[in-house]
């Protein structure tokens, strides 16, 4: 299980059960499942999944490229990223080849 650190109906973060920390009495940890992510809700107790849009491959390709952050670039440059990076370039390729 994770925990999800929740303020309103938003998933400000996400950590491994036990891995919590103190935080304004305005946040609240709640368990939530393991494919829970921060662009999911969460709303009346539980997560409401994203539902994404159908997205051209353009728009599809910007929001992956969105994803790749500094802090991702770094964790790559380290190994440390569990081939994410390599994986999103690939889901880009994907993408690009619809175009």
């Amino acid at each position: 299980m994770k925990k999800a650190l929740i303020q309103g109906t938003r998933i400000c973060d996400i950590v491994d059960d036990g891995k919590e920390f103190e935080v304004h009495p305005s946040l609240v940890w709640v368990e939530v499942d393991d494919d829970t992510t921060q662009r999911d809700s969460y709303k009346d107790g539980k997560v409401v999944k994203l539902v994404a849009p159908n997205l051209t491959p353009q728009q599809k390709i910007n929001q992956l490229e969105g994803e790749i952050t500094q802090r991702r670039i770094r964790e790559a440059i380290l190994g440390t990223d569990s081939d994410w990076l390599k994986n999103k370039e690939a889901e880009i390729a994907t993408e690009r080849a619809k175009l």
